[in-house]
Order: structure tokens, then sequence, then C-alpha cells
């Protein structure tokens, strides 16, 4: 029997098994991992030149990258030929279905850190109102992960925001695009202060210098196309080194599907996914960190519970784009960080709580991501993207989220989830936005932002909200333990009782750690 069992391998589950080194580990995981060879090294325009035959890796065998065209929303990160495994699902894995909400689940092995922004936001003591614990309670875990996983930034307008500047490392290289955006904000920051806007550089677990192992960023431009660049940090690294230094064990290849607490351990039942059967495992303490829809889907069907409907947060989000006319025509600036470089703050009276928008180039998603937005032809849009592309920038606005009764999950009679969210109404902060941006030479069109479906930020929690004194069941308290239980412990998102509108994953991380130091102390 094991001290614990830990279910899960992305940002929860890994962190969460770092925190309960010393003892006898087990990470249960279905652990898809991508097994085609990676693309040549070098600069993508640079492989392009060389004419290589690169359809396979960028558009893919079965026209992956196209997905956008003729199918629901996929995230430019997770629709490519190779990023494709991060949202692979087993064959007999049950089913999320939604009319008004798009789950995005996965199985890798790394969980979705294999394709994310890589964003490294602290919480602050705003940030965690309705939480059961204090800054100070999760602020060494921040810590802790900063000198880990290595996360680069500098102090800035948004300081405050973003929490201690305690070990980051330098920042990255801002594209010529953001740089004048940055530029601009300063001569003209009297105009972004009158619409209670604020502007700094992001934070990414992305490495401005080699660490452990790691090689440095290299501004390749890969990163939308090709997983596994050690500059930028995923869970398998980590997860990784404690198998190797013999501090866990990892047992990819198994479904979770249920648990059984008795008075003295707990049984889980997982499905072998190479023989079919369904084998038993034990341990003292069980730890889910299977990501917040998977995590709900086990202790409902362990519960036999048809009937509950269980909060879900989703961070609504919108796009605003918006083109420099002086930059039309420009040549494209390809060495430079193709993800979020700034952050762009909206705290005011036209919403409740902070909101927060990312800033990117349109340089590094393919061409047929766009040619559908223009008012031409597809052959006039092809051409226009040439000349467009370099002035076009992109706000990605995230927006925060409480419970609300009208979004739900719940387990249907045939196991899988059916999911309910009705879609807030947005648009006022987008046009404020977009009138400062024209003050400051910017244009962009209210008529022109895009309102994806909700579940499309990917960035869920609430399912089994923290209470100081929870009250009933599928409630846990400060500790992630789950009401009426002595030995299940939720240590993702699903314990969050609000979300705010900052990228989560660096909280999850340090909030399992967090749960995973008060598991310990119930063992021997």
């Amino acid at each position: 029997m094991f001290d614990a069992i830990v279910v899960g391998s992305g940002a929860a589950g890994t962190f969460a098994a770092r925190g309960m080194r010393g003892k006898n580990v087990l990470v249960l995981d279905v652990g898809f991992q991508e097994t085609g060879r990676s693309l040549p090294a070098g600069h993508l325009y640079d492989l392009r030149k060389q004419n290589l035959d690169l359809f396979g890796d960028l558009i893919g065998e079965e026209f992956e990258s196209l997905n956008n065209l003729h199918a629901s929303y996929l995230s430019p990160k997770l629709k490519s030929p190779r990023m494709r495994f991060v949202v692979e699902s087993p064959s007999s894995a049950s089913s999320f279905t939604s009319s008004n909400f798009m789950p995005v689940t996965s199985h890798a092995r790394g969980g979705l850190t294999n394709a994310w922004g890589a964003g490294c936001l602290r919480f602050n003591q705003a940030d965690l109102r309705g939480f059961p614990f204090q800054l100070g309670d999760i602020e060494p875990y921040y810590d802790e992960l900063t000198s880990h996983i290595g996360i680069n930034g500098q102090s800035d307008d948004l300081s405050d925001y973003f929490g201690s500047l305690r070990d980051l490392l330098p920042p990255l290289r801002l594209s010529s695009f953001a740089d004048e955006f940055v530029r601009k904000y300063h001569r003209h920051k009297d105009r972004f202060q009158r619409g209670s806007l604020r502007l700094g550089r992001t934070r990414a677990a992305i490495l401005t210098k080699d660490l452990g192992g790691r090689k440095k960023y290299e501004y390749s431009g890969q990163e939308f196309f090709q997983p596994n660049l050690s500059c930028i940090y995923h869970t398998g690294y980590t997860l990784a080194d404690l198998v190797s230094q013999g501090e866990i064990t990892y047992l990819p290849g198994y479904e979770v599907l249920r648990f059984q607490e008795l008075s003295d351990r707990v049984v889980i039942a997982a499905k072998n996914l190479k023989t079919g059967l369904v084998e038993r495992f034990e341990a003292r303490q069980l730890l889910l960190a299977a990501g917040v829809l998977n995590t709900s889907k086990i202790v409902l069907l362990s519960c036999n519970d048809t009937q509950t409907r269980l909060p879900i947060l989703d961070n609504p989000v919108s796009f605003v784009p918006f083109i420099s006319p002086g930059r039309i025509g420009s040549p494209l600036d390809v060495h430079s960080f193709s993800g979020g470089e700034l952050i762009l703050l909206y705290e005011g009276d036209l919403y409740p709580s902070a909101v927060q928008a990312s800033f990117y180039g349109l340089v590094a998603p393919l061409r047929s991501d766009l040619i559908m937005h223009f008012p031409l032809s597809i052959s006039g849009n092809l051409a226009a993207t040439k000349y467009l592309i370099p002035a076009l920038g992109m706000l990605q606005i995230f927006y925060p989220d409480e419970p609300e009764e009208t979004n739900f999950l719940k387990l249907n009679e045939t196991g899988g989830i059916s999911l309910s969210y009705v879609p807030k109404a947005l648009g006022v902060l987008e046009g404020h936005i977009l009138r400062v941006l024209r003050s400051i030479g910017y244009f962009g069109f209210k008529r022109q932002c895009q309102y994806p479906s909700a579940g499309s930020s990917i960035h869920y929690a609430g399912t089994l909200p923290m209470r100081g004194k929870p009250e009933c069941a599928y409630q846990t308290d400060a500790s992630g333990l789950l009401f009426g239980s002595q030995r299940v412990t939720i240590a993702d998102a699903s314990t969050f009782p609000r979300l705010p509108a900052k990228n989560l994953t660096f909280t999850i991380m340090a909030n399992a750690m967090r749960v995973a130091k008060e598991v310990l102390k119930k063992l021997p």
C-alpha cells in the first residue's frame, strides 16, 4: 500500500507529488506523449527558406492546423499536428457534452503545460478574496517555484499586481511592435491612466539564461508547432526529475475511474489502457489532480451521483484586433517571442474587478488563421496579409468569474459529463480600450472583436470550492480535503472558489504544493 496516490501529472499533479517527497508516492496517469520527430533546429522562417518539406509539421497530413477554418475553435497552440497529443483522449473515456460550453481536457504527461502560454503571475490578496487562506500561506511556494522552473520578468507599472521580483530572470527581448507599444504607453501614460489602464511586461516560465540542463530561449518561432522545447517549462521536466531520483513511482497508461474510501485506506479503480482491465490500487491518502473536469467526473462517479449540479467557473475571453498604420508593409520581425509579451490591466468603473489583457503580435500563427477575418476574397486576403501582418496586434482579454446558478456540470446516466454555461454580455470594455488605443495612433473596430464560446479560455475552476468551514458535500476545506472525507484531497483548481482575471497555472502549482504539505502531516 502506498502512502499517497496522486492522480494526474499536470500543473497540480506534478507539484502535489513534489510536495509529497519523502513518502511512498504513486502517480497514476494516462500520460500520452508526442512521439514524432522534432522539427529541425533553427528559426522557422529560415527553415522555410531552405525549401524543406515542413507540410506535415506545420499543416499536418490530415490538415490539422486548418481546424479553425471548418470546425469549432481550437487554440492555435493546440491545433498544430505535433501538439494534438495534448488534447488526445483514451478511446474509452466518457464524453463531455454541452451546447454552450466548449470543454478542453488533457490526458498528456505534463497536461496542458505542454502547450500553455507559460504566463506565471502570482495571485495577490485581492485575487484571493473568498479563498480560506491568506497570501502569506502560499507565498513561500511561489518563491520556491520561481527558482525551480525559471521565470523571467522585471519591475514596471504592474509590479504590485504581479507580486515579488525575487529570483526573476531577465525579461525576454520585445518584438519591434511590442517595443513600439511600450514606448507609446510611456509617452501617453496620462491617457492610459485616465482610462484606468496600466501596462507591464508579462512574467513567463521561459528561460533567458540556461538553467539546470535546460537551454535558454533562442527565438526560434517554433513554439506554436513543436512541443518539448526545453527553454519553455512544462511539468514533464519536474516529473522526470522526481522519477529519476527515485522520489516517486510514475505509472502511465492508467485512466482512473473512481475511488472508495475505507476506514484506513482509499481504494482506487483504474483502467489499464493496454489490457482494458480495471485494476485496484490502495493508499493511505488520495490527491486528485486530474484537471477540473476530470477530477469532478471522478468524484461524481465515486459517489454514483447523477443529480447534483456542481458549479463551474471559466474566464470569459474576447479578442480585440488593432492595427498600427505606420507598420503596414514593414519587414516581419520574426526573431521575437510569439506568445503574449505584455499585459494591459484595467481597474475602473466599467467592471467590478480587475480585467487583464495580453498583447500578442500576429507573426507566428498561420495566415490561414487570419484570412477569413478580412473583407476581401480569399486570394485578396492572402495577398493583403503579407503587408498587414507586421502591423497587426491582438489583445486577448480575460474576465474574472464568480459562481452562478446557471453555470454547472453534472454526471449523466451514461457516465459522461454535461456542462452548461450562460455567456456573459461583453463589449463595453473592448470599446473603451479601442478608444484609448485610437488616441495614440492604433485603429480597431468593435465589430471585429471576437467572443469565443465559454470554455475556450481553458481556465476552469470552482466545482469543489474551498470554504473556511465546509457545510455540505462537494465542498472542500482550506487544505483541499473533501467534505465528509479523511483521506481524499483535491489538489487542482476545482477548489478555487472564484477566478480572478489572471493566468492561474502558477497558482495551481503553488496551491498543490501547499495542500500536499497538509497531507504530509496526516501520514506517519
